[in-house]
Parts: C-alpha cells; structure tokens; sequence
C-alpha cells in the first residue's frame, strides 16, 4: 500500500511539474558532425575536418553576472565517428599571458582555466557525465545524479589535451561512446552543455543560461543532436593487477615493545573487469582488490557516543555507486548502504555491481560483495612462523603466516539493489533493498557469555537487512521539492541480544522503522525554506550495511534562508540561513533529548573573498546514550557559540581560509561554567604550476559536560567532567611532472591529551529516574582516566599514468603511535608529542602495476 500511495503522488506531483515554465535550455539544439577522416587528440585542432566542423559561439555568463555577455569569446565543435565523440573548445583570451593553467592529478579540482563537458546521453533529465581539461592539460570526471547533487567519484578512460594558440588555448576531447550508454535510435539527442571557467576574472560560462539561482542542473541542458547510425557498443575492460609489498613492523603486539621490528613481505595477484551486457546495462567486477594507493582516513578524537562518518576512497566502491546513494546525497540521516562496512576488517574476496537501465526512465543497480580471509587467534609472538601460506579463503594473496591479523575475520556477504523510477522530467521515485549476512553458523547463549575474545566468530558477526521506498519529487524548475525515504530493518546473525547506547535491547529478529522527509522551496532568488522531520523507532537499526548515526529518535526542524548565488549590490554572492529543531525519544518515554537553532550569513566579496559569521546554541534535553547503556537520561550542557570564517580567492599565489569558533558552557550543577574553542586554518603556495604546498592546522578545545565512568551498581554511576585538547597539523605537497606523472606526500601529526576529575556520583533507580547535574554528590576517586595519544601518518605516492588507463603506484606509508605512559605515571597534559619518536611504527613500500585493456 505503501509503495501505491507512493507512486500515485509521484504521477499527481509529475503532472504538477509538466505544467510549470520550460526550462531555459530546452530549447537549445546543437548539432555535431560525422569526422571525416582520423582525430588526433593533441590540443591543435590541425585536422581538415575541424574546419568544417559547425561553430558554436553563443556563450553566456553562468557567474557572476547571470545571463549576461562573457568577456571573451568561446567557439565550441562537436565531431563523432563510430568510436568517439570529440569536442573542441576553442578560448579566446585578450590577456593570454594570465592563462592559469595550474598542474595537479588527474581528478584534482584545480582552481584554474579550465573547459567541462555535461552528457546526458540517455536523456533522462537526471544523469550527465562530466568530463573536464584545464589549460595544464589535467583531466577530471564526475557525475551529477538526482539531476542536481554531484560526485567526483565516476572515472572513466577517456582522453583530453589542451594545446596554446595565439590569443587563447584550446581544450579537445575524446569520449569513447563505450563509455556511455545511450538507447538505439535513428538518431541521437543527448543532453549536452559546455562550461568555460576563466580563474582570473572567477567566470564561468555555459552554452546554455543554467543559472547558481536552480535547484537543478542536467534537467536545464541544451540539447545535442545531428549524431546518425550509431551502435551502443557492448564494451570489455580488463585491468589486472599485480602488488608487491613489504611491511616492517614490530614483532610484539603489545605498544611497549617497539623493538625488535620484523620484514613482511607479500604479492597480491588481482582483477578489475567491465562488461557492458546491453546498451544502457553494464556489469562491473575486481576480485581481490587492493587499495595500497588510497590515502589513509585523517587521524580525530571522537569521545562522542556516535560513530563517526568516512567518506569512501576506493575506487570500487565510488565508481558507478550514485544510484546507491540516500535521497538528499551522501551522509543522510538514514543510509541503507555505506560502503565502508565492507572489506575494512575483513578481505573482500570479490565483489561486482550491476547498473543500468532496464526500461527508459527505469534505472536499476545491484551490488554483491563477498569477505573473507585467514586469521589466528592465538600466535606466538616469540617464535613467528615465518613461513609462507597460501589459503583458500584468499587464494590471489601470498605472505608470511605470522603477518595474518590476529582479530577474527568474519566472512560476510553484502548485497544491495536499488530501483529508480523516472516520473515526469524532474522527479523520481524509488526503492532499496540490502541484505548483511554472516557466512557462519549461529551463536548460542552459551557462546555469546563469554569474554569476546573467546566468542566463536559466529558471535562476532553484526548481520541484518533492511529495506526503503524513498521519492524525489520536484516542479520542472526545481524550485519547490518534496523528498524523503521511509525504511525498515531487521536484526540478522550475531549473539543472541545486545544492547545499544540508549539501553534498547536488540534481539535476533527485531525489526525497527524510521524515515525522513524535506519539503520547501529549495532553488530561486531569494527567500527559501524547507521542512524536514526524522524518525527513528528504538529497534531500528541500518548499521550491518548502512550507516546511521542515532535511532529512538523524532527530530523535526525548519530552515529558513535567504540566497543570492549571483550577487547582491557589490557583493558576488550573498547567503542567510536560520535553522532550528529540536529532538525526542521514541521509546514511549517522549525524553527530551535537546534543541538546537543557529544562524549563519556569508558573503563573497568584490575581490571575490569569503566573509562568514555563524551563531547557534543547544539548548536544555536529557542524554539517553552516555550512562553505559542503561537509557537512564542524564542532564544535557547548554552551550552557545559564535564562529567566525574567511576564505580567500583561490586564484592567487598563496590563498588561506578557515574558521575561528568560541563556545560557552554554561552552569552543569557543581560543575563550573567553562570557555572552549576550534581553530581551523589553512595555507596554500604554488610557486609554480607543478608545484604546491598546503599545510593545515586544527585546534580544538573542549569542556565536556559529567562523562560517564563507571557503573557502580544499584543505579549508581560514577561521573566526571573532561577537559580535552587536540592538534592536527597536516602537511600536502605535490609536485606534477607531467599532468600523468606525479608525486605526492600526505603527512598528519594528531596529538591529543584528556583531563578528568573531580569525580561525582549520580543516581538513578529501577525506573530510569532523570539525573540532574544539581543532583550530582562530590565523591574521592584516584584519577586513573587521564590520557595522552600521539600519532603520526606519512603517506607518499608516485603515480604514472604509463599509458591511457593503465597505471603503475609506488607508495610509501609510514604510521607511528606514541611509547605507553608507564604503570602509575600521569599522562603529560600537553599538546608536545612526547613520546612518539620511541613508540611503535609500521613501515610499508608498495608497488602496484596494472594495465587497462578495452575493446
């Protein structure tokens, strides 16, 4: 019934749609020419055929001033044979000395000079690929999906040049048409528009006025046509893989004993594979992935009770996976899959996706992964078997046995399928379906008593399903939008019960409900507003495959906000936004877990600086999640805060930005109001093209309200207030020898120290009684819960893009954690990083070849 009622409102909201103004680039036809003879793609446009070609020059301002006429001309060419598309973006330029043309890797975002090419060939109105040269001759690519939310993450092997000529440059293309798929037909008409940035002057022009002011952007496309008898191609990619590491590491697990160090060689043997089955339906595979080249995650503090959210860096896992991403873009309230639970602990052994459309208007994505890998449980640390294995559950990887982790690896099926159904020409409605389950046998009570270093792996399994209908409904112009997700889950595997943070009881079997919706005015000059309500009922519960942060929770909010993308007076751009909401639990006891409100404004200066200022507060609730799981409420800290940010123009030499915030804490019973605060700053130098240095330091001072640290007994707790200081300062230098050749070193230092005390005790009773801070009793506790982390991660890697798609890595790592605080001795309360040059370190030099083979 559900679904039903979904579909109805998504045909009675698209009829709505049809019926609103025709977007601006509807009307735009382009044509493109059948190339008679070969393309060199080298940036020169020397071929006869391009001086036949059609000339587009009819350009407009994107920003800062909408609409109007650019400051230099653009001529834009479009050719096609029965392999590629081409396109060529001649641009004029009065002052060519002034051309940015800044180095990076491929997909960096490079503030420069640069040509983007939106495709929608499936003309959908939803999806267009995007494909991007700077005058360096660097290329990007990426995705819009949901017709206006954008993902760096799509790759594909394409090529692109960029090439100087007298007043200008030129940026010429070569898109395989086996990249795309588009339906068969007589004749092609895909969604199509060109954008020029000029860095200096902070332009942007488009073939078609598709102003900052929608809330839409691949449904405003022009359109290009004229592309007769061609075949959608059923393409094969076969990139094998071949890896070779070492890893020097201590000996000892235990943090005291760095030394002696032992060598851990080991080759891992892989695949990466694509298969376009039909026109619009491709099939994508890797057995035995390795991602030794991917930055490591940035090192934080997190003494939250919430997990923290990762964005994905693997390239499996953010290539093709828009169509899996919630309503609203990544990091919703609600997420059915977050790739991130697959294979971070556990091997995958092979994983493949399918994606396409299966009926036009009807995109459909299924994802299937498998992990699972050796372990040892118990290890003799003082006589390492040294001797090489090779297991079935990893059969392509061979190393050392004494290298095998220790922690259990749960083998685990992950499966996701998704549908999107088109309705009308802006909106979509939906549906997701994903499954977690453990590969083992079931945990018994006996089992699950025991400490957990001693449960089977069956009690270490954290399974489940969960499924969603969600709806994407919006006028033709993206200006008014209702969307949301309605979801359910189901508890899968694992002990027999557990007990989460607000002391819910989640059994095998239990299943939960939750959703979420936005409805408002999202896009147009000046006055927005939307609505937005979550819920989550307490058994609820999408963490086995997805992510989400909270559950026994009903939060609705309202955000009010004024925008000006395009500029006000003498400012480029102008923003306001108010929101406020506020919270409750959904377990019956309707416990008030807090509201909040901020307000924020910014502007983009004439120079084309950032200004900001930001105000909030949270204010009153109870805290169900802090006192060990029992869902006793304590009494939440109010807080206010004012933060002030400055970014400054990119396009100059050296740019900076960052924010400074301050924050009070107010009264919390015996515990003393306290001033705490962030400071996040950045740098940036390109002293050359190739060339550039950032450095950025964060700063963060917190005063936390009475913590939890022990359970007494009887309803008792004991309490104390943290004090908590950190620093990051991460170092980024790049050096690009040529746009597929480049070096690059990551380096972070994160230290960070807590101080409790004094110590307090609090008391509840049977029936979850509400503990106010006032009610707090002083009580004499030896202070054993200080602590002093340092840590330290380097990371360098040497790309070589040797030929187009195939690449060779040369990565170093090296990762470093401070010596122990002795027994009985109090941590250092400072921010030095003591300690760490005698702490134990992994040292790992990996080199990884592969080679892209298409046909």
């Amino acid at each position: 019934m559900l679904r039903k009622w979904m579909l109805t409102a998504g045909l009675l909201w698209g009829a709505v749609a049809s019926a609103a103004i025709e977007g601006p680039g509807r009307n735009q036809f382009l044509h493109a020419a059948r190339a008679q003879g070969p393309v060199t793609v080298d940036g020169r446009l020397d071929e006869d055929t391009w001086a036949r070609a059609p000339v587009f020059d009819g350009f407009v301002q994107r920003f800062p001033e909408a609409g109007q006429a650019p400051s230099e001309r653009t001529e834009l060419r479009v050719l096609y044979d029965d392999r590629n598309l081409y396109i060529a973006v001649t641009s004029h330029d009065s002052e060519p000395a002034l051309i940015n043309r800044n180095l990076g890797r491929r997909d960096s975002d490079l503030y420069s000079d640069r040509v983007k090419v939106l495709l929608d060939p499936t003309h959908d109105h939803r999806t267009a690929y995007v494909f991007t040269v700077n005058a360096g001759g660097v290329q990007s690519d990426g995705l819009y999906y949901d017709d206006r939310q954008y993902s760096t993450d799509w790759d594909g092997v394409w090529d692109a040049a960029a090439g100087p000529r007298e007043g200008g440059w030129v940026a010429e293309f070569a898109i395989p048409l086996s990249l795309l798929r588009f339906p068969e037909a007589p004749v092609q008409t895909w969604g199509f528009s060109v954008r020029r940035d000029i860095a200096r002057r902070n332009e942007e022009l488009e073939t078609v006025l598709n102003p900052r002011t929608s809330n839409a952007v691949v449904s405003r496309l022009g359109h290009l046509t004229g592309m007769e008898e061609l075949k959608p191609q059923r393409a094969v990619e076969l990139v094998p893989y071949l890896a070779a590491r070492t890893v020097a590491r201590p000996q000892f697990s235990d943090a005291a004993k760095p030394w002696p160090r032992l060598m851990d060689p080991s080759a891992d043997l892989g695949l990466d594979f694509k298969l376009a089955l039909t026109s619009n339906l491709a099939l994508t595979g890797t057995f035995n992935p390795d991602f030794g080249q991917v930055e490591a995650d940035q090192l934080i503090l997190n003494l939250s009770t919430f997990e923290s959210f990762f964005p994905e860096k693997r390239p499996f896992f953010t290539q093709g996976m828009e169509l899996f991403n919630p309503v609203g873009g990544q990091g919703g309230p609600q997420t059915l899959f977050y790739s991130r639970r697959i294979g971070l602990e556990t091997p995958i052994l092979g994983a493949a996706k399918l994606t396409g459309t299966v009926v036009p208007g009807v995109e459909v994505g299924l994802l299937d992964a498998v992990v699972t890998g050796p372990w040892r449980r118990d290890v003799d640390e003082e006589r390492p078997d040294r001797t090489v294995g090779l297991h079935l559950t990893r059969p392509l990887h061979v190393g050392p046995n004494n290298a095998l982790p220790t922690d259990p690896a749960v083998p685990m099926n992950y499966l996701a399928a998704v549908v999107r159904g088109q309705v009308g020409t802006s909106s979509r409605v939906g549906g997701m379906v994903t499954m977690a389950t453990p590969l083992t046998g079931g945990c018994s009570h006996e089992s699950a008593a025991l400490d957990e270093d001693l449960q089977p792996v069956q009690c270490l399994a954290r399974g489940g399903n969960a499924a969603a209908v969600d709806f994407d409904l919006k006028t033709e112009n993206g200006e008014y939008g209702l969307m949301g997700q309605v979801d359910a889950s189901q508890v899968v595997g694992g002990v027999p019960e557990r007990t989460l943070r607000d002391g819910t009881v989640l059994r095998r079997g239990d299943t939960g409900f939750g959703g979420y919706v936005r409805a408002g005015k999202f896009g147009g000059e000046g006055f927005r507003w939307d609505l937005g309500d979550d819920f989550s009922s307490p058994r609820l519960n999408l963490n086995a495959s997805g992510f989400q942060r909270t559950q026994n929770e009903h939060a609705p909010r309202l955000s009010l906000r004024y925008q000006r993308p395009d500029g006000m007076g003498p400012l480029k751009a102008y923003s306001a936004n108010f929101n406020v909401g506020t919270k409750w639990t959904t377990d019956g006891r309707a416990v008030n877990r807090g509201s909040w409100f901020n307000f924020n404004t910014g502007a983009q200066l004439p120079s084309f600086d950032y200004v900001g200022v930001e105000v909030g507060a949270d204010v009153g609730g109870w805290d169900v999640r802090e006192l060990n799981s029992t869902g006793v409420p304590l009494e939440n800290r109010n807080s206010a805060f004012l933060a002030l940010i400055v970014e400054t123009n990119e396009n100059r030499m050296a740019s900076m930005g960052g924010f400074v915030a301050a924050s009070r804490r107010f009264q919390s019973g015996p515990v003393a109001p306290a001033w705490e605060g962030q400071v996040n700053l950045y740098g940036t130098v390109r002293p050359h093209p190739a060339l550039e240095t950032r450095l950025e330091v964060f700063l963060d001072r917190t005063s936390f309200a009475p913590r939890f640290i022990e359970d007494l007994g009887d309803h008792r707790f004991l309490l104390s207030p943290l004090l908590t200081d950190s620093m990051s300062l991460t170092l980024r230098q790049q050096w690009v020898v040529t746009p597929r050749l480049t070096l690059q070193a990551y380096a972070q230092l994160f230290t960070a120290y807590g101080a409790y005390g004094p110590y307090y005790e609090g008391v509840s009773d049977a029936a979850r009684t509400r503990i106010h801070f006032a009610s707090l009793v002083p009580v004499e506790r030896e202070n054993t819960d200080d602590f002093h982390d340092v840590a330290l991660n380097l990371n360098v890697v040497l790309r070589w893009e040797y030929r187009l798609g195939s690449t060779l890595y040369v990565v170093y790592t090296h990762g470093q954690q401070r010596f122990p605080v002795a027994d009985g001795a109090r941590p250092p309360h400072t921010l030095m990083p003591s300690g760490l040059l005698a702490g134990a370190a992994n040292d790992a030099l990996l080199v990884k070849w592969s080679w892209f083979w298409g046909a």
